[in-house]
C-alpha cells in the first residue's frame, strides 16, 4: 500500500444502505466475502480526501471540441477510448484487463452512486463494471496519478495514462500533494 491508501484505510465504512455500484444494499450484502475484503466504502472524510486528492492533481480538464476528452489537454502522453454498449461483457473486461494494471492494485472511485469515495482493488472494477459504467460519471485512479479511467454518461471510457512531465505544474501540483497528505497524517494523531 502506498502512503494515501495507508492513510484512507482508516476511513473505511460500512456498505452503503442505498444504491451503489453493487446494486441495491441487499444484493450487496450478497457478494463474496472475499469480494467485501476488497471493497472499502469511505466515510465522508474519507470522500472528501479522494475529491482533494484527484482535484489538486490539475488531471480533469474537460477538453472541448471533436476531441473531447475528460482529461486535461497535454496531462497524460496517451489516451484512448472504449464505447460502452449492451451486451459487451467480454469486451469491456478484455479492454479493461489489457490496460495492464495489476489486479491487486488498489484504486480509487470518486465517486459512486452511492456518494460515496471508493476504495477497491482493479480486480474489482473488472468484475463490477457494469454496476461502475452506468448513467453517472465517474473517475477511477490510483495514488501515483498516472493514469486514471473515465467513465462519461453517454457510454464511454476515457484511459489516460503517462504523465507528461511540467516542471512547474508537477511542483505546484507536489505541492499541494504534500500539504494535502500533511492534513491526512495531522488528522490521524
Amino acid at each position: 500500500m502506498n502512503v494515501l491508501e495507508e492513510n484512507l484505510a482508516d476511513y473505511k465504512t460500512d456498505f452503503p444502505k442505498s444504491w451503489s455500484f453493487l446494486w441495491s444494499p441487499e444484493e450487496a450484502e450478497k457478494i463474496s466475502e472475499e469480494h467485501k475484503d476488497q471493497i472499502h466504502f469511505l466515510n465522508k472524510k474519507g470522500t472528501e480526501i479522494v475529491k482533494e486528492y484527484l482535484n489538486s492533481s490539475k488531471m480533469l480538464g474537460y477538453s472541448t471540441g471533436t476531441d473531447w476528452s475528460p482529461f486535461t489537454k497535454g496531462y497524460f502522453k496517451t489516451e484512448s477510448k472504449f464505447q460502452v454498449y449492451e451486451n459487451c461483457d467480454s469486451e469491456i473486461k478484455k479492454w479493461l484487463y489489457n490496460l495492464g494494471i495489476p489486479f491487486d492494485k488498489y484504486v480509487f472511485v470518486d465517486s459512486d452512486n452511492s456518494g460515496q469515495a471508493i476504495m477497491m482493488t482493479w480486480k474489482m472494477v473488472i468484475k463490477y463494471w457494469d454496476g461502475m459504467f452506468f448513467a453517472t460519471d465517474l473517475v477511477i485512479f490510483d495514488g501515483s496519478l498516472n493514469w486514471a479511467l473515465f467513465y462519461y454518461h453517454e457510454s464511454q471510457l476515457f484511459f489516460g495514462k503517462d504523465n507528461v512531465f511540467d516542471k512547474e505544474a508537477e511542483f505546484e501540483k507536489n505541492l499541494e500533494q504534500n500539504k494535502l497528505m500533511n492534513e491526512i497524517k495531522n488528522r490521524l494523531k
